[in-house]
């Protein structure tokens, strides 16, 4: 009996074995689903999977694909296929001709009672639905098996084609390899290819329906090509989001230009009309016969597969420290607006700490790929074109712990700091994680340890040691050592030996982190208060002298000290106003001259320190100018070290 429908579900419905199998459930209702290479011919042209369940067609077609988009990201080894890999987006076109297949093997059941055939009664089919996850599930198997063959076929072959000595694969611990950090996804869009009229391709049901929902599905199609803007403002830097598979599809959409062209729009058959179809379909009398007589009709309709395949690396983060020696860098990107008429943006600084840091690491990570990030369709001259959006997947995004001002220096701590700490605690530079998406290999140690010679420059002492020189106009500033800052990058920034691979939580603990640490900084500072003496300095601030920092139990100093601090004038346009409690937990200080004095402290997170020095117009109490008794100006600020 089961041989009876086979025969006939392949030679009048136009199924391949595959797809039969799904169809008609064996008796204990498992899906065991039949080795079509032998019956190629009709797995190339079967009515519900088009061909895709063909191992020739799977060759020919999916194989090539493959290849060509794994291949950047197989230099060297260590790349590993997510769990979830490949994710598969079929069309619902299969569903509905699975269900058109289902009727005409109800017919044909029918027929067989009629016919006083008792076999026929013990045969079980699968819904449509049932058969859409079945087939989803067996090519997702089948096409995984696909990606980890091409991924190791690629790995042998670039261990044959290089010659260098370096270690390929990066030693990833058991947490990241369980976060599968790093590791490489795949998502595989199909859609139906045809250049026929509709009737060949749904019944003549679905189409009414459709017709019916036209506004629905257009106004679904429109939100779908024009979404929101995800970010405000209107800085020229790329912003970093989206997703690959969402990506691919919009990039397929908007080539297809569908919105005026009805057969691909059923490449995009929405959930809800099918399930409206389908339960129509399913209530509807004599629905089982029309639908098998339109199939048997549509045979001779092919319908191609087209498929589409996205890959890319997920996301990793690499940690370290930094340090910033010039006061004209910011941390990131930094635009305000212009002054000028024509307005715009102006650029501050010479450059930043992220991009001083991020292009290296992209460097040893093989470079960023640009194939998943968001297109977007602009018109020009009439004429329609797609181009790069300002929204771009891959990418290395930095992010630290805190921030400094653009004319605060990030410093090493001085000897004093790092006597005067205690022996549990490292003082560092400031925490930095870099997440990076989309790369095209994971970094081995070597390549590491290169982008930090590339971020730092070459190291060199120019014996040069901590003093207070006067510029032009008589104002004293600080210089510091080499000691003080890594490496001797133009622009001032270098970072920490070795720089790691880490796991998430180094990540999204980065900000939680920062309100519990101690920061240390130094400052120079003018005051209108005339200081003869450094005995008269500290004994007016109740602190420490200067380099004095391991003395803290001194009966004079006055410090740990609690302050009051409102939210400060400058940042009250974009902070809410409140009282916050703070800690200065040692203070020591040193005259330069009448009225210039220099600070050290180190402050509980969060600490407002330029205005604990002036004061914010009496908004921090107590502060330094209280303390003195009269104006104070601080013209020079460094955050001296974090204390971990």
């Amino acid at each position: 009996m089961h041989q009876t429908i086979d025969e006939f579900l392949r030679a009048e419905v136009g199924l391949c074995p595959s797809c039969i199998s799904l169809v008609v459930a064996d008796d204990g209702g498992s899906t065991t689903i039949s080795n079509p290479s032998s019956t190629e011919s009709s797995c190339r042209d079967c009515s519900i999977c088009f061909g895709l369940s063909s191992p020739s067609y799977q060759q020919e077609h999916i194989v090539p694909l493959i290849t060509k988009y794994l291949n950047p990201y197989c230099e060297g080894r260590g790349n590993y296929l997510t769990k979830d890999s490949p994710t598969l987006n079929l069309p619902l076109l299969i569903a509905v001709r699975a269900q058109c297949a289902i009727g005409a093997a109800e017919c044909f059941i029918k027929t067989k009672e009629t016919n006083a055939d008792t076999g026929a009664s013990s045969l079980r089919l699968r819904s449509a639905e049932e058969v859409y996850s079945k087939l989803k599930e067996y090519l997702r198997s089948s096409i995984r098996e696909v990606l980890e063959r091409t991924i190791t076929h690629l790995e042998n072959n670039d261990d044959e084609t290089s010659c260098s000595n370096e270690p390929k694969e990066p030693n990833l611990s058991n947490q990241l390899h369980e976060e599968e950090s790093g590791y490489l996804a795949a998502h595989v869009l199909v859609l139906p290819e045809f250049s026929t009229d509709v009737s060949g391709i749904i019944p003549p049901s679905l189409q009414s329906l459709i017709r019916k929902h036209k506004h629905q599905i257009e106004r679904s199609q429109h939100r779908i090509l024009n979404p929101r803007k995800r970010f405000r403002g209107n800085d020229p830097t790329l912003k970093q989001g989206g997703d690959p598979r969402i990506n691919l599809e919009l990039r397929i959409r908007r080539s297809m230009n569908q919105s005026s062209d009805d057969l691909s729009k059923l490449a995009w058959l929405e959930k809800s009309i099918f399930q409206e179809w389908l339960k129509d379909e399913v209530e509807r009398k004599e629905s089982s016969l029309a639908l098998s007589s339109w199939l048997q009709e549509s045979k001779k309709h092919q319908i191609q597969p087209c498929v589409h395949i996205s890959v890319w690396r997920r996301s990793f983060y690499i940690k370290g420290t930094y340090t910033k020696s010039r006061r004209d860098v910011a941390q990131t990107p930094f635009f305000v607006s212009s002054d000028s008429k024509s307005g715009g943006l102006v650029r501050k600084g010479c450059s930043s700490v992220e991009e001083e840091i991020c292009p290296h690491l992209a460097s040893v990570c093989g470079g960023i790929s640009n194939q998943n990030n968001e297109h977007v369709l602009v018109t020009s001259d009439g004429e329609a074109m797609v181009q790069d959006g300002s929204v771009v997947y891959g990418c290395c995004k930095f992010h630290a712990s805190g921030r400094e001002d653009i004319d605060v220096r990030m410093l090493l701590p001085p000897p004093s700091i790092v006597k005067s700490s205690s022996s549990n605690k490292n003082i560092t530079g400031r925490p930095f994680v870099c997440e990076v998406f989309d790369a095209y290999r994971l970094p081995t140690a070597t390549r590491l340890y290169a982008a930090v010679k590339a971020i730092n420059h070459s190291s060199s002492d120019d014996g040069r040691t901590e003093e207070i020189v006067h510029d032009i106009n008589g104002w004293p500033q600080s210089l510091v050592g080499n000691d003080r800052f890594h490496g001797s990058n133009l622009n001032g920034v270098g970072v920490s030996s070795p720089l790691e691979l880490t796991s998430s939580s180094s990540f999204s603990g980065l900000q939680a982190e920062t309100e519990e640490k101690v920061k240390h900084y130094g400052c120079i500072c003018w005051t209108s208060v005339i200081i003869r003496s450094d005995q008269e300095l500290v004994e007016k601030l109740g602190c420490l002298p200067w380099d004095q920092e391991e003395n803290s139990d001194d009966q004079c100093n006055s410090f740990p000290l609690e302050i009051k601090q409102d939210t400060p004038l400058r940042v009250l346009h974009r902070r809410s106003s409140d009282t916050r409690p703070r800690q200065i937990l040692s203070l020591s200080a040193r005259r330069i001259n009448d009225h210039w004095i220099q600070l050290r402290m180190a402050t509980s997170a969060g600490t407002y320190v330029k205005e604990f020095c002036h004061g914010d117009c009496g908004r921090t109490q107590p502060s330094i100018s209280s303390l003195l008794g009269g104006r104070v100006d601080i013209t020079e600020l460094d955050c001296e070290g974090i204390e971990m």
